[in-house]
C-alpha cells in the first residue's frame, strides 16, 4: 500500500493564515493612518519656517512684534485656501496662513486625532514668538488637537481655548 502524498493546504491552514492577516490589518491600518497624519502635520510646520525666518527679521530691524504683519516689512501675504480648495501657492501641508503682530495662525492639511478636543476636520495651529535675548526668538506652539496624542510635535497648549498665558507667551519689548 502506497501512502498518499499531501498537495496544497488544509481549509484549517488557509483560515489560520486569513485570520492572522486580519489581525495585523486591524492593528497596522490605524497606525499607519496616524503616522501618515503625523508626517503631514511636520510638513506643514516645516513649510512656516520661512514665515518664521520673516517675523525674525522683522523683529531685529523692526524692534517690535507689531509691526510684523503679513504683507510688510518683508512678511509674506496671506495664503487664503479652504480644504475643498486649497490656496494654489500654498506650500505642501499647509491650506491657509495668516500672521498678525508676529503670530502665525495656519491651517495645516492634517486631520486631527479622533480622540482629541479638536472640532474641525483639520488640524489649526498658532505659532507664538517670544524673545529670548538679544535677537533670539522661541518658538511656542498652540493647536487645536493638544492633548497627550496631538499629531503635532512640540504642542504646547489648546487652541481652543487660546490664551497668550496658557503657553507661556510674554510680548517682546523693544
Amino acid at each position: 500500500m502506497k501512502a498518499q502524498i499531501q498537495k496544497g493546504f488544509t481549509l484549517i491552514e488557509l483560515m489560520i493564515v486569513v485570520a492572522i492577516i486580519g489581525i495585523l490589518a486591524a492593528v497596522a491600518i490605524p497606525l499607519y493612518s496616524d503616522y501618515t497624519q503625523r508626517a503631514k502635520a511636520s510638513t506643514g510646520i516645516s513649510a512656516l519656517a520661512s514665515y518664521k525666518s520673516a517675523i525674525s527679521i522683522c523683529y531685529q530691524r523692526e524692534g517690535d512684534m507689531t509691526e510684523c504683519d503679513q504683507n510688510t516689512n518683508g512678511i509674506p501675504d496671506t495664503i487664503a485656501g479652504t480644504v475643498a480648495a486649497p490656496a494654489a501657492d500654498a506650500p505642501n501641508g499647509i491650506i491657509s496662513v495668516t500672521v498678525a503682530d508676529g503670530v502665525i495662525s495656519a491651517t495645516l492639511d492634517a486631520t486631527p486625532n479622533p480622540d482629541s478636543p479638536a472640532t474641525g476636520d483639520r488640524i489649526s495651529i498658532k505659532l507664538v514668538p517670544t524673545a529670548g535675548g538679544g535677537s533670539n526668538i522661541a518658538w511656542k506652539i498652540a493647536c487645536d488637537d493638544f492633548g497627550d496624542d496631538s499629531r503635532v510635535d512640540g504642542c504646547e497648549g489648546a487652541l481652543t481655548a487660546f490664551d497668550a498665558d496658557a503657553i507661556g507667551y510674554t510680548a517682546p519689548s523693544a
